[in-house]
């Protein structure tokens, strides 16, 4: 088996067995719940993850994964669960990858047990203590998509009516990546028709334009630094992309004006971070945005806006974002003053540390800085 990016085996205890599988009836309760629940979906999860729910539910699996086929013909752990957990968004390759292949071609679900003489219970009982498995072709109209695979520690009865079931979730997982590709493009186009409106608004002012990118970039070499994960990286760069929509709706001689604002002014624009909020909040499918684009104005100490949050209490993406963000205001030409020097810019955001910024943020930003500048250059308007 070709596991790619692994470089050692990891230590696996057996799930409890169980002493029987379920009879027709919730059988067919249980599919019925899982068809019920791919549409609508929790945006924060995906379809594919109510399918494995069932097949834990359901057939009592001690692991379910499930593998989609990439264009290069390596097959991704997509969503997983129980002993497949540590695999998570790990690839199959090799024989490994080849033998799902020909199941994909047989079209039919395969049994298989410990000790038997053919490669599929070497390739496909992946945790110690696992005693069967199963696995079925993903193909939906006909489409080679992936395959469904579970392993099962307990000697179970595995009759007609559960490899049945398991045909049966094995179309709805197709249904799901199905659902699941949708949402992303649907994601993509609204990202694409707000992001359109950042960076027009941005492109009205010689000062700003190209402000939100480089914040993306900036936020997005920070979390890396802090060690997040890709689906994390992706929420703050999407929410730096339009953490400044809000100004949509500040009237454009406070945000050109060359002095300082009044009073009335400054309220106005600490406004747009809710307002931003208010655009957002209707796509529901942007939800995981509106942590960032709400908070980036908040305070390490408590004294920001709009909610005085303090510490721990303000979302990751937005300490990040707030230490990306002012950094790139201190090193950008503004009506009112002109760039600072980047030192100048960093000793600010040093001596800031603790209090309007998270200091792990700070020093992760330091670290990042040096390498990332040169890539940005092409996005800062000329003076």
């Amino acid at each position: 088996m070709a596991l790619e990016t692994r470089t050692t085996t990891p230590s696996r205890t057996p799930l409890p067995a169980v002493e029987s599988l379920p009879g027709a009836l919730a059988l067919l309760g249980g599919l019925n719940h899982v068809a019920r629940a791919l549409v609508p979906f929790d945006p924060g999860g995906t379809s594919l993850a109510q399918v494995v729910l069932g097949v834990k539910r359901i057939l009592h699996a001690d692991g379910t994964a499930i593998l989609i086929r990439g264009q290069n013909g390596e097959y991704l752990f997509k969503t997983v669960d129980g002993v497949f957990n540590e695999w998570n968004r790990y690839y199959l390759s090799g024989s490994a990858a080849e033998l799902l292949d020909k199941l994909l071609e047989r079209d039919t679900v395969l049994l298989f047990k410990k000790g038997q003489k053919s490669p599929w219970a070497r390739e496909f009982l992946f945790a110690e203590g696992m005693t069967w498995g199963a696995a079925a072709p993903i193909r939906p109209q006909g489409e080679r998509v992936g395959a469904l695979l579970l392993n099962h520690s307990a000697p179970l009865p595995f009759r007609t009516e559960h490899v049945a079931a398991l045909q049966n979730l094995a179309t709805l997982a197709g249904i799901a990546e199905r659902e699941d590709s949708h949402r992303a493009h649907l994601e993509d186009l609204f990202m694409g028709v707000i992001v359109s409106l950042t960076m027009a608004l941005e492109a009205k002012d010689p000062y700003t334009e190209g402000h939100s990118a480089r914040v993306a970039a900036y936020s997005e070499a920070i979390g890396k630094q802090l060690g997040m994960q890709p689906e994390q990286l992706d929420v703050v760069h999407r929410s730096c992309l339009v953490h400044d929509l809000g100004k949509i709706a500040v009237d454009g001689n406070i945000l050109g004006k060359e002095e300082g604002l009044s009073s009335h002014e400054r309220e106005k624009m600490d406004l747009h971070p809710v307002i931003g909020e208010d655009i957002l909040r209707p796509i529901t499918l942007l939800k995981p945005l509106l942590p960032g684009v709400r908070s980036h104005h908040e305070h390490f100490d408590g004294t920001g806006y709009p909610d005085g949050l303090a510490g721990e209490a303000i979302p990751i993406e937005a300490r990040i974002m707030a230490v990306a963000d002012a950094f790139d205001a201190m090193t950008s030409n503004r009506p009112y003053r002109r760039a600072l020097p980047e030192e100048d810019a960093l000793a600010e955001l040093r001596r800031n540390a603790g209090t309007h910024f998270d200091p792990r943020v700070v020093a992760a930003f330091e670290q990042i800085y040096p390498a990332v500048k040169r890539t940005l250059e092409h996005l800062r308007p000329r003076s």
